[in-house]
């Protein structure tokens, strides 16, 4: 190749668009960071380590109590539920993320008590799969947000579209350390969130916002209005121990924003959360995740400041925007003020301030950044012919970007290998120095969150993993709903270019389900779902009967139509070709490869 001499001119240009809020003083772009080896080998900057010190996971694993009949139960896992002792049986708050934890924590409630669990509270809809555990084989009160079972249903993903929740949990895999090693210099700094047995049991006792209940002599005032990270979560108020449960407070910055992607977490609310809890005036603050807050001064004091934090990052960001900034500017113009950076529970341990700004923006005002040059960029692929082509081609923004690694310019490597990597993803050179800059990255941030999907996915191009798309429902997650649920999630998987002379109806009846059926219509490029084909004015062309448990091995991809109808397993009226060929018009979810491939060939 004619390597020409580099475009300055280009090189300027492209400086000015790199790495956001990644200035000459960021570790990403070569600032101070001390890379220190952690006690299981990894190699972290020395700040992620101290910015977990307000995590309650490092406390010891020791039962501890913060008032008369209440203890915290802290040092197993992510979470750190609560134990409440009444006078004939115990209230717990949360209950581990698996069978395992909630057994940790069984342990550790039978060193202090022999009662009964007679209620679990769920703070919100993570950390629950403890449950039947502690209840002990008895049935107990189970208290929850009248929202938490169905977004239990879908894998408490948060999801805006439930259609979309495989791929959200698939991305929770690189977000929860999953795909690292447990030791070694690439192993996790916090608690991974493995994928285990659970044992949720499902809320039977929804509250209101404001409702009191008595347990086992123990008054309960819930709070339902305010949601933090989900829409269901629930404060807990102990009038008679001036204890209060919350998931508003964290040990780390509130985490507006999630890489996996969720609803909207919006600030304003939050924020009423925590003044919500301030007010009670608590004399115990406990949290899901954080240490045990203990004095009224000083959790008045801990409160206020973790508030100011979330208000200033709101007000800010709309400040910004209001001076004509968008979203990539954003990051720049959000920085917390010296006394707010300093309070522990802001610490960017887990999430990172330059993702909550554009989140706030994308929100409230869309992608369009109000420069008109946005409204029609150019396709990333036709962009990165461009921009190699502008530097003198491969190899020169190739040496570009080891040039960048060695003056620690992470992110700007990663950026100039991305052009090289968006025109050919198996170019050995071009992922090595791709997931060099990545590792690096994930040695230097403070943010556990984005260290687990540096490392995960740098560890992919290195093939030492393989990094799943989607994680589809399991059989009896898709058995347990509704099955007009993922009928009307099927229609998101139609292929539009198979379909697109299709008129045909299929009518689904499902034979343990009360005979409940339902419908999809294909109509050129479209599946509309029926929710009641018997009334609907199109009649339907196809009639599959069959079991919810058939229904969802055919959903995950398991089997496909023809294999279930010759097994006896569904009984088709109609033509049977037919069935097969509107089967094929969807696309199939391939458990081998965790993604969805296109539908088998059309039967002729």
């Amino acid at each position: 190749m004619n390597r020409r001499f580099v475009n300055t001119a280009w090189l300027a240009m492209l400086v000015s668009l790199g790495a956001h809020a990644h200035g000459p003083d960021s570790a990403y772009m070569g600032g101070p960071a001390e890379v220190v080896a952690a006690p299981n080998g990894a190699l972290v900057n020395r700040k992620a380590l101290q910015g977990l010190s307000a995590w309650a996971m490092n406390m010891p694993a020791e039962p501890v109590k913060v008032a008369e009949g209440v203890w915290q139960l802290v040092g197993h896992g992510l979470n750190s539920p609560v134990m409440i002792e009444g006078d004939d049986g115990l209230v717990v708050w949360d209950t581990g993320e698996s069978v395992e934890e909630g057994r940790k924590l069984l342990a550790d409630i039978r060193r202090i008590s022999s009662k009964p669990v007679k209620a679990i509270i769920y703070s919100h809809s993570h950390y629950v799969n403890g449950a039947s555990v502690l209840a002990e084989g008895k049935e107990v009160m189970v208290i929850g947000h009248p929202n938490l079972n169905a977004n239990r249903q879908l894998g408490a993903a948060g999801s805006y579209f439930g259609e979309l929740a495989p791929l959200q949990l698939a991305r929770a895999l690189g977000q929860f350390h999953v795909l690292l090693p447990k030791e070694g210099p690439d192993a996790p700094i916090v608690g991974a969130i493995y994928p285990s047995a659970a044992s949720y049991v499902p809320v039977n006792r929804p509250v209101q916002d404001g409702e009191t209940l008595t347990v086992a002599g123990v008054r309960l005032q819930f709070f339902t209005r305010y949601g933090s990270d989900t829409d269901d979560c629930v404060n807990v108020w102990l009038p008679d121990r001036k204890v209060a449960l919350t998931n508003h407070f964290w040990p780390m910055m509130p985490n507006i924003y999630t890489p996996r992607g969720a609803k909207f977490r919006d600030p304003r609310e939050w924020a009423e959360g925590l003044k919500l809890v301030r007010g009670l005036h608590p004399e115990v603050l406990l949290s899901t995740h954080a240490r045990p807050v203990i004095g009224a001064e000083r959790i008045q004091q801990s409160l206020t400041l973790y508030l100011d934090g979330l208000q200033y990052i709101l007000d800010q960001t709309l400040r910004g925007a209001l001076k004509g900034l968008g979203p990539d500017e954003l990051r720049d113009f959000v920085r917390l003020p010296a006394h707010l950076a300093a309070f522990p529970n802001l610490s960017e341990s887990y999430g990172e301030l330059d993702w909550y700004a554009p989140y706030i923006y994308e929100y409230a005002l869309g992608w369009f950044t109000g420069d008109a040059a946005s409204l029609n960029p150019l396709p990333p692929r036709v962009e990165a012919e461009k921009i190699v082509a502008g530097f003198g081609g491969r190899d020169i923004v190739l040496a570009q970007a080891r040039q960048a690694l060695e003056r620690r310019e992470y992110a700007w490597a990663v950026q100039l290998a991305n052009y090289l990597y968006r025109l050919d993803p198996q170019d050995p050179a071009v992922r090595k120095v791709k997931a060099d800059a990545f590792r690096k990255l994930g040695q230097v941030t403070t943010a556990s969150l984005a260290r687990s999907f540096y490392l995960s996915q740098a560890r992919a191009l290195e093939g030492q993993l393989k990094l799943p798309l989607l994680l589809p429902p399991s059989v009896e997650q898709v058995k347990a709903a509704d099955p007009g649920l993922f009928v009307d999630y099927q229609r998101v998987r139609l292929d539009p270019a198979k379909s697109s002379d299709a008129d045909a109806m299929l009518r689904l009846e499902f034979s343990d389900a009360g005979g409940k059926a339902y419908g999809l219509h294909v109509r050129r490029g479209v599946a509309e779902f029926i929710d009641k084909p018997d009334a609907y004015a199109r009649k339907a062309d196809y009639t599959v009967r069959l079991d919810r448990e058939t229904w969802a091995r055919l959903y995950r991809g398991e089997i496909d139509i023809g294999q279930a109808m010759a097994s006896g397993k569904a009984q088709g009226q109609g033509d049977a070709k037919g069935i097969e060929r509107f089967f094929a018009m969807f696309d199939r979810f391939d458990p081998a490869a965790n993604l969805l491939i296109p539908a088998a060939r059309a039967v002729e």
